[in-house]
């Protein structure tokens, strides 16, 4: 997917080649707590895998925030700067039209 005007990354759905890795739905806004969701289709009970983004988004646990950093450290200070603690991952691995400067933030632990 090519972004509008140059932008970081578009808002759509990216499928991962990776079995069983379900789909993820960015809204298109980077360094936003839920900007990244994977859906449940209704027809399966499962988490749509297809490309599609089928079915309703999910809510916590299943809504992730995906931020734009240059490296971990930044990554980390941003999730940390939202509210979700530090720590982050890189999703490239398994959904490769991730940019490099894409990083998912850990999900906050429960109180």
């Amino acid at each position: 997917m090519t972004p509008p005007g140059g932008d970081w990354l578009a808002a759509g759905c990216y499928n991962s080649p990776v079995v069983g890795a379900p789909d993820f739905a960015f809204n298109g806004i980077p360094n936003a707590v839920g900007n990244l969701t994977v859906a449940l289709d209704i027809a399966t009970l499962s988490l749509s895998e297809n490309g599609s983004c089928a079915g309703i988004p999910l809510s916590a646990p299943y809504a992730f925030t995906l931020v734009r950093a240059s490296g971990e450290l930044t990554a980390s200070a941003i999730c940390s700067g939202l509210g979700l603690g530090e720590g982050v991952g890189q999703i490239q691995s398994d959904y490769p039209a991730f940019p490099a400067d894409a990083w998912v933030c850990n999900p906050p632990q429960p109180a």
